[in-house]
């Protein structure tokens, strides 16, 4: 039950906090989100949420309306990391993803889709879209 669900978004979340920050990376090498996107739906790295939520992400979409609201992702790896912690199990990625959600509340986006977190890291790297 509920243990099993913190599980699978701290997978999701720490997941699509990955893929945006390798979108904002590959940005700032000089492709586009999009192109970024184009390829790993080529490989291994191919996935629905990735299908479902890297259009958005990729174009810089201000309006995130939410199926999962980044609040609700960052409170889910907060009770994760206790998890964790309760369980003796480290957890260095989700600690790093958290931060990153946190950052998205303290700009206002704690209401949209998790998947805004992409904002965050554009913003801390100063790549505007």
């Amino acid at each position: 039950g509920a243990r099993m669900k913190l599980v699978v978004n701290q997978i999701m979340s720490t997941m699509l906090a990955a893929m945006a920050e390798g979108m904002v990376l590959g940005e700032r090498a000089g492709f586009s989100a999009a192109d970024v996107l184009w390829v790993l739906e080529l490989g291994a790295m191919d996935n629905p949420m990735f299908r479902l939520k890297g259009p958005k992400m990729a174009e810089g979409v201000r309006d995130y309306a939410p199926n999962f609201p980044l609040e609700h992702a960052q409170k889910d790896l907060r009770f994760s990391q206790l998890l964790g912690d309760e369980l003796a199990v480290g957890m260095p990625v989700a600690a790093a993803a958290n931060e990153l959600y946190k950052a998205g509340k303290a700009r206002g986006l704690g209401r949209d889709d998790f998947s805004a977190v992409i904002e965050v890291l554009r913003g801390m790297n100063e790549v505007k879209k």
